[in-house]
């Protein structure tokens, strides 16, 4: 493994501004004063913004930790972008529950199986590297990060979803965003080349290439954020601290 300083911090900031802009989605979707069709958006936004998030940097987190010792490494992504069509579905789907009934046992137990699938989809992106060797991944280790990161997400969506104070939802983020790029490094280091064995690397596309759209992945998260908060501001401000509410923890 090489760790640039840069390179952590870029992935942090960037799971930071996805982990944003799904607690802001969590925060705003158990607004009984709001259209459904309103809160229906905010599930679908929140719930892709996850597992982009977790699919895109993990990705980054590939071409740039990951020592290899082909140089000539592509990344496959087909699987993967089929993969995320089925998680933000079920994404959309736990997390609508959770709108709909946000009580603990909901919230938490379906952050915790978020959580499990962003580490499958962060498991299935770093084996999407293909080089001249052929790669593998320590699955028992990998299963064992996986499940921290599902009961972290599960503590995040629960101080997110409804929060009404700010300590809350700064936790949620912050909780959420570190575990996300702590997961997503440990299972880089899970990955490993066997030179022995030589495979077809030809396939799929080039670090620049994966790089260019990670990028693109980035500005697009930062733009939903932006045009969220945007359409959002109208509204009456749901950030605001409450006495015993819900969110006295």
């Amino acid at each position: 493994m090489d760790y640039q300083v840069w390179f952590v911090l870029g992935v942090l900031l960037g799971n930071g501004v996805g982990c944003l802009l799904a607690v802001f989605c969590l925060v705003r979707m158990t607004d009984q004063g709001r259209t459904v069709r309103n809160r229906l958006l905010l599930v679908l936004v929140g719930s892709w913004a996850l597992v982009e998030t977790a699919r895109d940097d993990m990705l980054f987190v590939a071409a740039t930790a990951i020592h290899m010792s082909d140089y000539q490494v592509h990344f496959l992504l087909a699987p993967s972008m089929v993969l995320t069509v089925f998680a933000v579905l079920f994404t959309t789907a736990v997390f609508w529950l959770a709108a709909t009934r946000p009580r603990p046992l909901w919230t938490v137990g379906g952050g915790t199986a978020v959580g499990l699938l962003l580490g499958a989809m962060s498991l299935q992106a770093a084996h999407a590297g293909r080089t001249g060797s052929a790669v593998s991944i320590d699955l028992v280790n990998s299963l064992v990060i996986a499940a921290g990161l599902g009961a972290a997400t599960g503590v995040s969506v629960w101080l997110g979803t409804g929060a009404t104070r700010r300590s809350a939802i700064a936790t949620a983020v912050t909780l959420l965003a570190i575990c996300l790029t702590i997961a997503q490094y440990r299972i880089a280091g899970e990955v490993t080349t066997d030179p022995s064995i030589t495979v077809d690397s030809d396939a799929g596309i080039d670090p620049i290439q994966l790089g260019v759209f990670t990028a693109v992945a980035f500005g697009v998260r930062a733009i939903a954020l932006t045009v969220m908060s945007m359409i959002d501001e109208s509204r009456p401000e749901p950030l605001v601290e409450q006495v015993g509410g819900r969110d006295s923890r």
